[in-house]
């Protein structure tokens, strides 16, 4: 019977992964992937949270280093333990080998998970854009009819819809995910990495590796060490955080209220300029 390796994998909030991988260490970074043989490894040094990986190398010469930072120091500490001691012993007379010879270093297309996250952001782009074209060529229409109100209300006031739309569908889309991932999905512990501010909150950012062994990461409002993420079991990228009743209900609340008021402010800018430029009169 197998027993796992009890040498941890480490990971960080930049998507980079350190893990054994028969007789060497695969480090995956975003564009690249680097095999480095256990016999081209003079020590591993754990220096907090960052691990550093220090090559043989001959007398004389500098030693090549290749580091992973932003893991957790515990894990860091764990693995650098359990890697030096399964490092094949060494011939002290012999001359060290160059073990930067050793070391395979392959560049990595654009994964599937960038690929998509480009993609969206072009569509962003794109639709934002487009919106904002549409409501300077309704607010020009407006100020050559001589409705110069109606036209800095629209300039003023047309944003506030599609971003109540956007923002309405993103939650609604969040909430599905909350309600449905954790019922038909795959659960698995993320652990806090770091953290980041965004509109004034404090947000922890948690990793966690998925059944194919790729890097991820999640945020939420918390100062837990760990917490609980479902994935979709064909599609890894799309998951939530596990969390309470309550805040689905909130989720649903913001949703449904968002997108009323995309609504609402959308058709009442679109009405009051149509009337404008139709009978040559503000509302």
């Amino acid at each position: 019977m197998s027993i796992a390796s009890p040498i941890p994998i480490l990971h960080n909030s930049s998507g980079a992964t350190l893990r054994r991988e028969g007789d060497a260490l695969m480090l995956r970074r975003p564009d690249q992937e680097i095999r480095i043989p256990l016999r081209a490894i003079g020590r591993v040094r754990a220096e907090g949270r960052t691990v550093a990986v220090e090559l043989t190398a001959p007398a004389g010469t500098v030693a090549t280093v290749h580091r992973m930072d932003d893991a957790s120091e515990a894990a860091v500490a764990l693995f650098a333990e359990n890697v030096n001691e399964i490092l094949p012993e060494r011939d002290g007379a012999a001359e060290p080998a160059d073990g930067a010879s050793m070391v395979a270093i392959r560049a990595l297309a654009e994964s599937p998970d960038e690929r998509r996250e480009r993609t969206r952001k072009r569509r962003r782009k794109i639709g934002a854009l487009s919106v904002g074209t549409v409501i300077i060529a309704l607010a020009i229409a407006l100020g050559i009819c001589g409705q110069w109100s109606v036209a800095l209300t629209t300039v003023l006031l047309g944003p506030l819809g599609p971003l109540g739309l956007h923002y309405g569908g993103t939650a609604a889309q969040s909430a599905y995910r909350t309600w449905y991932l954790p019922r038909d999905g795959i659960i698995v512990q993320a652990r806090r990495v770091g953290s980041d501010t965004f509109l004034g909150g404090r947000f922890g950012t948690y990793a966690y590796i998925d059944r194919h062994g790729v890097a991820r990461k999640a945020h939420k409002r918390s100062n837990d060490l760990t917490i609980m993420v479902a994935y979709h079991h064909d599609k890894p990228y799309v998951a939530t955080v596990v969390d309470s009743r309550a805040a689905l209900i909130g989720d649903i609340v913001f949703a449904a209220f968002a997108l009323l008021f995309g609504l609402f402010v959308t058709g009442l800018v679109l009405a009051a300029a149509a009337y404008a430029l139709l009978t040559g009169d503000a509302w």
